[in-house]
């Protein structure tokens, strides 16, 4: 399995497009062997891709923008070929999906379509989790319909940290989600002062052995490390990679 960094971590470092080729190298000299794409710049992709190939630091997959999904999938598409990542994902279910029965039922027809409008190009769509998505509607928890009606060509990008923080293991959604990972978030989990807290990999209380493994024995290509906000983000992506690559 790929080891690497979900770039959103960095999204501060990564406003402008003259920043980005540092952001690469400082990520590859930390030991990354793939980067996600999430809260960068807008920037040319082949400048993207010409940064991915002089770092030799593979794109393994984005989180794109569901207007752009909807309304420019085929340009899209191609920028992605052009900076060499074969899988597109959505970060999370916009508000207008969330609000009911209805709004669940066309995100769903929305990922099958955008799969099926995919294939073409020999592309994927993922999607990936919160916390909401392990609330129930009616008697079923949102992420189990998410997986039960889509289409098998819809992938998943599992979080860690917010499977656990929806009180489940992430090891029982990983089986669940068989055959339909590429890419994984590895991001510990605290609770606190009766909050959620994301941590750094190997600061919580996730046993990331046996989450590898149930990673690696389902399907999953590549993993990333991720911390939504921390105050030294490049010194909290070190520890989470080391940590990882003890367990690998």
């Amino acid at each position: 399995m790929n080891i690497g960094v979900q770039l959103y971590t960095l999204r501060k470092y990564l406003r402008k497009p003259e920043n980005v080729r540092g952001v690469f190298e400082k990520v590859r000299n930390m030991g990354a062997e793939v980067v996600q794409v999430s809260g960068l710049c807008p920037m040319d992709s082949k400048e993207l891709a010409k940064i991915s190939a002089d770092t030799n630091l593979p794109i393994c997959i984005t989180h794109a923008s569901v207007d752009r999904i909807k309304n420019d999938l085929d340009q899209l598409a191609e920028e992605h070929l052009e900076f060499g990542c074969k899988n597109m994902g959505i970060a999370m279910m916009p508000w207008e999906y969330q609000k009911d029965v209805d709004g669940l039922k066309r995100f769903i027809a929305l990922l099958n379509s955008t799969a099926e409008k995919l294939k073409k190009y020999a592309m994927t769509i993922g999607y990936h989790n919160h916390t909401f998505e392990f609330k129930r509607i009616g008697n079923r928890v949102i992420m189990d319909i998410l997986i039960e009606d889509t289409i098998p060509d819809v992938e998943f990008i599992p979080d860690t940290c917010w499977i656990r923080a929806g009180g489940h293991k992430p090891e029982d959604y990983i089986e669940k989600m068989t055959g339909r990972i590429n890419t994984i978030h590895l991001k510990d989990y605290k609770r606190s002062f009766f909050k959620h807290t994301p941590k750094a990999a190997g600061e919580g209380i996730l046993d990331f052995k046996s989450i590898l493994a149930a990673a690696i024995r389902h399907g999953a290509i590549n993993s990333v490390v991720e911390l939504d906000h921390h105050r030294d983000p490049f010194l909290a992506l070190e520890k989470s990679l080391k940590n990882i690559r003890i367990l690998c």
